[in-house]
């Protein structure tokens, strides 16, 4: 009998099997793996094409060290795994985070010995960019009571359709649940298109946008009558 399979080169694993648990630092490395793998599309000069990379070989380090200095110490990162590999990651961080990421973006340059242009266009120096509109952004929602904003969700394209939906749902339902139990809302900023429908799908509704280079970086809230009960229910353990 024929079976049809997703990707042979993947693992059998039950897609209904995932387990969602805070990151820590162990898990640094195959974190960033994933995320250089998957990342968000953007397109901030407006070719139609995701931008390149600046110094690509600087990208794996660069993601290690934010995460581990940045992310893990000051927000959560949370994961979804499945067997030994990592499924889906949500980054949070607080929404007064734009001293901390123009630190941390010091830090990586001092680290990697990569000096920052002076005013650069953003397809030049993305996660500057980012940096700077992300906290433009959040300015826009100074009356708000979050003390979370999610700044990476990402998957490893490992679950199809309604599952992803699903799994998408699983990895942000820690935060979600504990902040809409506080009865506080929740946050988050992306500037890929397809991430936007996928967070209003989940709950988010639009509260700012911010220009960047040709690109929108989008501000998105869920308010806290949405967020208790939020995860995904898909039978996912959680850790």
């Amino acid at each position: 009998m024929h079976q049809d399979r997703v990707d042979d080169d993947l693992p059998d694993l039950d897609p209904a099997a995932w387990r969602v648990e805070r990151a820590g630092l162990v898990d640094v490395n195959p974190v960033a793996r994933m995320l250089a793998e998957h990342r968000p599309f953007i397109d901030l000069d407006g070719d139609g094409e995701p931008d390149e990379v600046p110094h690509p070989e600087h990208s794996g380090p660069a993601a290690r060290l934010v995460l581990s200095l940045g992310a893990l110490e000051h927000g959560e990162v949370w994961l979804a795994r499945q067997g030994a590999e990592v499924a889906a990651v949500a980054v949070w961080l607080p929404p007064d985070a734009d001293h901390l990421a123009a630190d941390l973006h010091r830090e990586v340059t001092r680290e990697l010995g990569t000096p920052p242009e002076r005013d650069p266009e953003p397809a030049h120096a993305p996660l500057r960019s980012l940096v700077g509109a992300t906290a433009h952004t959040l300015a826009l929602a100074r009356d708000s009571d979050a003390r979370r904003v999610l700044t990476v969700l990402a998957d490893a394209g490992r679950v199809p359709g309604e599952r992803r939906a699903a799994l998408l749902a699983d990895v942000l339902a820690p935060v979600l649940d504990a902040e809409g139990a506080a009865g506080r809302e929740v946050l988050a900023v992306t500037v890929d298109p397809a991430q936007v429908a996928d967070l209003e799908a989940l709950g988010f509704t639009e509260a700012g946008r911010t220009p960047l280079g040709a690109a929108t970086l989008w501000l998105g809230a869920r308010r806290p009558a949405a967020l208790a009960g939020a995860a995904g229910r898909s039978g996912a353990l959680l850790a």
